[in-house]
């Protein structure tokens, strides 16, 4: 009982010495925080950006059923529509501005009316192959989805969709919450990795290691003072996606307890990261290295069983897969893995567990060479 009560006041001890070393060395500590919130805004701008191709829509025909066009190319959820003139479009498109240009033709209720064949103008700038298939996709589906309300009995197939959520979720709602956990990844490497490091670039570690402490104590102690220090940042990152995007969790108990849970999993892993590599200018530049080919490969933009079993395989190695399923559901009440969400936060515990404990040995094993 003495030897838990001593540990316990030995993981206290260096917890607030590290808040305390933290806050009067600024720099570092404000990279920690400043670093996650540019990936989240870095993230957010390639997602705004990247979601729907903007196009323009010259409406040569106002009649009824040039209007029902233009809503069944609003309603396609691939376009952001641009009414404009033939003139100010080929502007835009010489601009930059516009990825297609779509001509609703003079003659186009008349022609429909008649029976006669449309051709409907469509002008891609195929600079870039993930817009233009987007365009080639979309507007067939529009004339499609366009026919099929103006002239019902003409259309004698059609999809009967049953969806399997209550509710559709954007691209920008999908990946923003992705984009969350690798966040709180660079936040957690950073400051729990620039502590660590601290310690040797002092010289205090020889202290501790003499200290007669057990070295997990230590570890744990050193943890939970990042941990401390990491939830400003992990308060805004959550912030602006919940109150500035209007992401809102679907189960809020869940999402703060997994963020919990996360940031403790990834503060571990910036714990190791700086025992092993013992400067802090060196944990920045690994922090980045290890976090965004992880953060890809992780299922942030859909699940990994949709790709290759390869990859799916590789996602399982790491614990940034099973955040990213957890947030998905707490936010969405989506699964994305075939295992329970209670397996994967017992997975994500138990990474936890054992990186602190490779991080105890790998202290340990300093240690001996000093």
């Amino acid at each position: 009982m003495l030897d838990v009560a001593y540990s316990l006041r030995v993981i206290r001890a260096v917890a607030l010495n590290d808040i305390r070393s933290a806050l009067t060395e600024r720099l570092f500590t404000s990279v920690s925080i400043l670093l996650p919130l540019n990936f989240l805004l870095l993230f957010l701008l390639f997602v705004l950006t990247g979601g729907q191709a903007p196009t323009a829509v010259v409406m040569d025909d106002t009649g009824p059923y040039a209007e029902q066009f233009l809503q069944a190319l609003q309603g396609a959820r691939s376009f952001t529509i641009v009414r404009s003139t033939a003139d100010e479009a080929q502007r835009l498109m010489q601009q930059g501005r516009i990825v297609a240009i779509v001509t609703v033709p003079a003659d186009f209720d008349a022609a429909l009316q008649s029976g006669q064949t449309i051709s409907l103008p469509v002008i891609v700038n195929n600079l870039n192959v993930d817009y233009t298939n987007d365009i080639r996709r979309a507007v067939p589906l529009a004339i499609t989805s366009f026919y099929a309300h103006a002239f019902p009995d003409q259309v004698v197939v059609r999809a009967n969709e049953i969806d399997v959520h209550a509710q559709d979720t954007g691209y920008i709602e999908y990946l923003s919450v992705s984009i969350v956990v690798v966040s709180l990844l660079v936040g957690g490497l950073l400051q729990a990795g620039t502590n660590a490091a601290r310690e040797y670039e002092t010289g205090t570690i020889k202290e501790l290691l003499l200290a007669p402490a057990d070295r997990w104590a230590i570890e744990v102690g050193k943890m939970l003072g990042a941990l401390a220090l990491n939830v400003l940042s992990a308060a805004v990152v959550v912030g602006v996606v919940v109150l500035g995007l209007g992401v809102r969790p679907v189960h809020l108990p869940e999402m703060l307890g997994y963020t919990l849970l996360v940031m403790l999993t990834f503060v571990s892993l910036g714990l190791l990261a700086g025992t092993l590599v013992r400067r802090r200018t060196a944990v920045v530049p690994l922090s980045i290295a290890l976090s965004l080919p992880i953060f890809f490969i992780s299922g942030a933009f859909g699940p990994v069983q949709w790709g290759s079993a390869a990859l799916a395989f590789i996602s399982r190695l790491q614990p940034v897969y099973y955040a990213i399923a957890v947030f998905q559901y707490a936010f969405h009440d989506f699964e994305t893995t075939p295992s329970s969400l209670s397996l994967n936060g017992l997975l994500l515990l138990t990474f936890t567990v054992v990186i602190v404990v490779a991080s105890a040995i790998a202290l340990r094993r300093r240690g001996a060479a000093q």
